[in-house]
């Protein structure tokens, strides 16, 4: 895996990671013999990152949002860096694409943020604070945040994940949002589900879970935001409410893992793997089979499709929740008993 890995023009770091024991998880059956997994892992990435690298990012051609993923997806890739020059090259590519953004066009930023206000509420907070963290100035971004607190702008329903999302971050930043984000915490699906079972029933229940695939998709993306919300893309270790209920959350990711593979929902799929990593959870049966799909699903030209239709960038969002996938899983599924690395 390192081998491969240092072909990359940045170098993709990998992470230990401390696993819990998963009880009453599924297992999936994998295809792929774990020595070849390695080396088709480590091409995958080379491949996803040349294709990257050939269809860079512009503003001007209304592509901010996905100028502001690949921050975000530069910064999670920061937290398993693990050599300081490999913090300097993520941090270099973050502040490249931040420096694109305070330059563009004042005017053309204004209409852009007033036409997709909902986006912008989701992601300017985390941006800010993102761009702070590495040392860059976030004045700019804290100016659009100041209007959308003050108006209370296309901010989410108090229940809705999303506002889980913006409440965290902006309490990172010094906000005070209403609700708070302890008050959405004690409501959100993670904190309520360990003592309901919901979300796990509802997986266990094969005909439900599948007969309306793009409502489980839903369901999917509550708890993968209000996860990687809650750990920071991997900057932070998961807060003590969740820590304490790790086993549970093993066996409902693991159970998610195993209905997106069987779906072929490579977009949320990507996001769990991802998620199981955010929560150190290395050992989960499902993770080599999620694994294999992603690769397989891998097209010629380095991308992996269209994984999110409704999204203006679904090709370069597939890209980089496939990269964090692979990059953060990958190398902690070398063999079918899935040893930690």
């Amino acid at each position: 895996m390192r081998r491969t890995l240092a072909a990359l023009t940045l170098i993709l770091g990998t992470t230990a990671v401390t696993a819990v024991e998963p009880t009453g998880v599924q297992r999936i059956k994998a295809e792929t013999p774990p020595e070849s997994r390695t080396q088709a892992v480590g091409d995958a990435i080379a491949r996803a990152m040349e294709w990257l690298g050939a269809h860079p990012a512009n503003i001007a051609d209304d592509e901010l949002m996905e100028v502001v993923e690949e921050i975000m997806f530069y910064y999670a890739l920061n937290t398993i860096a693990e050599s300081d020059n490999m913090h300097e090259a993520y941090r270099r590519e973050i502040d490249r694409r931040h420096k694109a953004i305070v330059s563009f066009d004042d005017d053309n930023l204004e209409m852009h943020i007033h036409l997709q206000q909902d986006w912008a509420s989701l992601t300017y907070p985390p941006l800010a604070y993102i761009v702070a963290r590495m040392g860059l100035d976030a004045d700019s971004y804290r100016v659009i945040i100041d209007d959308l607190v003050a108006h209370q702008r296309h901010l989410h329903q108090p229940m809705n994940a999303m506002q889980l999302w913006i409440a965290v971050y902006l309490e990172r930043l010094g906000y005070a949002p209403v609700p708070s984000a302890s008050f959405l915490l004690n409501n959100s699906s993670l904190q309520q589900d360990p003592q309901t079972h919901s979300l796990l029933d509802y997986f266990n229940e094969e005909p439900a879970s599948s007969g309306n695939p793009q409502a489980t998709i839903q369901l999917i993306y509550r708890i993968t935001h209000e996860i990687i919300a809650l750990t920071d893309f991997g900057a932070i270790r998961p807060p003590p409410v969740m820590a304490a209920q790790l086993d549970y959350y093993a066996r409902l990711i693991d159970k998610a893992i195993g209905w997106a593979t069987r779906e072929s929902a490579i977009d949320v799929l990507a996001e769990l793997v991802f998620c199981a990593h955010l929560l150190d959870l290395g050992k989960l049966p499902s993770v080599p089979a999620a694994l294999d799909l992603i690769i397989k699903s891998q097209q010629a030209d380095g991308s992996f499709g269209i994984t999110n239709p409704d999204r203006p960038n679904g090709r370069r969002h597939g890209v980089l929740t496939c990269l964090l996938a692979l990059t953060t899983m990958g190398a902690s599924v070398q063999s079918e008993h899935h040893p930690i690395m």
